[in-house]
């Protein structure tokens, strides 16, 4: 129950997509990670597990608020052509912290109840959250907000591309999530890893995406952005299959990186479309709607996964799940690429008789 409550709050972006369109990009960023790290650290005072769980879950809450303020900002930051180089430089930064993050927090004194980790997660987040402050820019002025007079509900007139982007990620989300909580045990059990070999599987897999993340621009400029997500889920989807039957560790940790590679294109295009398919002033909204609807599929997908395991077989939710990603390719392929801000209308000609009405 802790875990679906916080995976609940963490996916929550929504009410943070309708914030940052009302009152602007910056100050939800800044509001949502000084209030959710603010909450963390308060992590410190508490004993009781179910007033630990009520902090975090609040806290998540908060720092999930900014997800769809800072895609806005990033997109909303550069040319649309330039948008996915954009979103491939924020995942390499991303996946970098996360790395460091990761042996910072192996090398901290850990006496059982991580204090330390605790304190140091919530001073690093906080101040993000106010060197944003300080430098980060407004890309959304007081006149493109969203009218707070206006009462109407903005998903009443989502346009097609949206609830086909929905979709797409929907279905994405979902299968990737039924191997989610049976990696480890697939792995160790199936795949004859050892617990080291794993770990190199997970960090080579990190850097893989990594790499695909840095790639992911200039792959979108030649093909567009919509076609870089259809072949990058297909062949993610081919290289996990030899990883399922892999007969030697070297094959399993190969064949699982490539994969990873691939997944990362579709991840930057998405954030890329998403941001094309929308207009500035409902832009956050709807990244938020989307992401929220999308990222709940992730809540049931692995304990289907699991019971999948049990009723069927091992490899099922596997192959179930590249199956599942194959179909993303349907919404995907109908979906237009055109921006979502409105075209200027023409400007009339010189010469009167030329006009037409």
């Amino acid at each position: 129950m802790i875990y679906v409550g916080i995976a609940i709050a963490g996916n929550l972006s929504i009410f943070g997509g309708i914030l940052a369109d009302r009152i602007g990009r910056k100050t939800t960023i800044v509001l949502g990670g000084l209030i959710g790290f603010g909450l963390f650290l308060g992590l410190l005072g508490v004993s009781a597990w179910i007033l630990a769980s009520l902090v975090l879950f609040v806290g998540y809450f908060f720092a999930t608020l900014v997800q769809p303020a800072v895609t806005s900002t990033i997109a909303e930051s550069v040319e649309t052509k330039d948008r996915s180089n954009a979103f491939g430089s924020f995942w390499v930064l991303a996946y970098l912290g996360l790395t460091l993050g990761s042996l910072v927090g192996g090398f901290l004194p850990n006496p059982g109840k991580f204090e330390l980790n605790i304190l140091v997660i919530g001073i690093a987040g906080i101040g993000a959250a106010l060197t944003r402050l300080l430098f980060l820019r407004e890309t959304l002025p007081a006149e493109a907000r969203s009218d707070q007079t206006d009462h109407r509900l903005f998903v009443g007139h989502l346009s097609r591309n949206i609830w086909l982007v929905m979709g797409a990620l929907l279905l994405f989300n979902f299968s990737s999530g039924l191997g989610l909580a049976i990696y480890p045990l697939f792995s160790t059990q199936l795949l004859r890893l050892s617990q080291g070999e794993f770990a190199v599987m997970i960090g080579l897999g990190s850097f893989a995406s990594m790499l695909g993340a840095f790639g992911a621009g200039k792959v979108s400029k030649r093909l567009g952005v919509r076609r870089m997500m259809i072949f990058a889920i297909l062949l993610s989807g081919f290289f996990l299959i030899p990883w399922i039957y892999a007969s030697n560790s070297l094959l399993a940790v190969g064949f699982y990186a490539v994969s990873g590679f691939f997944v990362q294109f579709f991840l930057v295009g998405n954030l890329a479309l998403m941001a094309n398919i929308t207009n500035a002033k409902e832009r956050s909204s709807v990244i938020g709607l989307i992401t929220t609807i999308a990222g709940l599929s992730t809540i049931a997908a692995p304990y289907i996964g699991s019971e999948l395991w049990v009723i069927m077989n091992p490899r099922m939710p596997f192959l179930i799940s590249v199956l599942l990603s194959a179909l993303v390719v349907v919404p995907l392929a109908i979906v237009s690429e055109a921006p979502g801000e409105p075209k200027p209308k023409p400007a009339p000609k010189s010469t009167p008789a030329q006009v037409t009405f």
